[in-house]
């Protein structure tokens, strides 16, 4: 496929091209439209809206959705409107998610069809330099993949295992990932690939992603947690991100929960992290195996069977639980969302937490929220870079 056709821009004297930019701004704004959303948008007519759809659609700038991925607008009988969305003729966008392990990439439409998705194991946590000339290779490396140039994409949006403080969006926490203090990873991308990157914590994007893509698909208030090397949750509130006022809303892994417990990386004592993180796992089986063993052992433990891995995951689900059920309390979400990998393994970890919450939070709050595993498993935090990249690129053009 060629490069993609720039977007129709107002030209002087051409009222036709102006009602175009019109059109594909307003299916910018909310993904995908029905005609009669773009005649209520533009304030256009009928027939105006009808030609100016035929001719973007003849040129490729937009696409009919098949009918079942379209919405029904109302409640009576018949076949559903026709929706429309963008193609790639109207721009693409980039989202890029590191792990402490691994670096994934995807590429969508600005309505937010995935055109493709790629993944590299990388250490990330204390090289900063290499790891963004990496995201840099890989950010080409998917252009060339769908045929298509830099200058093609509207926005790309980065996601990181750590907080990021809102004022500077530097890197200030230097236990997590120590080669990047002090750094501002969104600006050395931009340096590096040209194009405008807005960064967020993965866990965060894990949170936008499921809402967006997964099972949270039309909530508006849900927190997504993730049990992996730490413990973090995405706080999402009428269907909006929550960062607190420095950016670090969500540190769940840092609730303290034994006041003289062990000593967490954070530099205080007890925190929930010490106690239901991967390390804290794996060295609760290690007795019973001569082998070192790793996060993945204790994965493929749980996933045969082994009473043992599957006492101490659900153990680990019921202890975050406890701590869960006190943010419901407070917060009302109507759905927890469990991430990570040992989510994926097995029900374990999400059975405990469910458990936890309907004993521990108030009666009316456990009834309101449904307590459930992620289904994007390792794509949650790539699919809400690709979303928040949608949103930011409409946020850059809004009218």
């Amino acid at each position: 496929m060629n490069s993609a056709r720039p977007t129709q821009s107002p030209k002087p004297g051409s009222h036709r091209a102006y009602n175009l930019g019109r059109v594909v701004a307003a299916v910018r704004r909310r993904g995908s439209v029905t005609r009669a959303d773009l005649e209520r948008m533009t304030e256009l007519s009928r027939a105006t809206v009808a030609a100016l759809v035929a001719q973007l659609i003849d040129d490729g700038t937009l696409r009919e959705l098949p009918a079942d991925e379209g919405a029904r607008t109302g409640t009576g009988p018949g076949r559903p409107p026709a929706r429309l969305a963008l193609t790639e003729s109207a721009g693409i966008v980039v989202g890029l998610a590191f792990s402490h392990d691994d670096l994934r990439t995807a590429a969508a439409t600005l309505s937010g069809d995935v055109l493709a998705e790629q993944s590299v194991q990388l250490a990330v946590d204390n090289s900063a330099g290499v790891a963004l000339d990496a995201a840099a290779a890989e950010f080409n490396s998917i252009l060339r993949k769908i045929s298509h140039g830099e200058r093609d994409v509207h926005s790309v949006v980065l996601g990181l295992p750590a907080p990021l403080d809102r004022h500077t969006g530097r890197v200030v926490i230097n236990n997590i990932l120590p080669g990047w203090v002090d750094l501002d990873p969104a600006a050395e991308l931009e340096a590096r690939i040209h194009r405008p990157v807005t960064q967020e914590n993965a866990v965060n994007l894990g949170a936008l992603g499921e809402m967006t893509y997964g099972g949270g698909t039309g909530m508006r208030d849900l927190v997504f947690v993730k049990v992996s090397t730490g413990v973090g949750a995405g706080l999402i509130f009428d269907g909006r991100l929550y960062r607190g006022a420095s950016g670090y809303a969500g540190e769940l892994g840092h609730i303290q929960v034994q006041s003289n417990g062990l000593l967490c990386r954070c530099g205080s004592r007890g925190c929930l992290e010490t106690l239901v993180s991967a390390p804290h796992l794996i060295a609760a089986l290690q007795p019973m195996h001569a082998d070192l063993l790793t996060i993945a052992d204790v994965i493929r433990l749980v996933e045969a069977g082994d009473s043992g891995a599957g006492r101490v995951v659900s153990d680990a689900g019921r202890t975050v639980g406890r701590s869960l059920a006190d943010m419901c309390n407070v917060l009302n979400p109507e759905a927890v969302i469990v991430g990570g990998e040992l989510s994926v393994a097995s029900s374990a970890l999400t059975d405990g937490i469910r458990e936890a919450i309907a004993r521990y939070a108030q009666p009316s709050v456990a009834r309101a929220v449904t307590v459930s595993t992620g289904k994007l498993e390792s794509r949650a935090e790539l699919l809400g870079a690709i979303a928040l990249a949608i949103h930011s690129d409409r946020l850059r053009h809004p009218s």
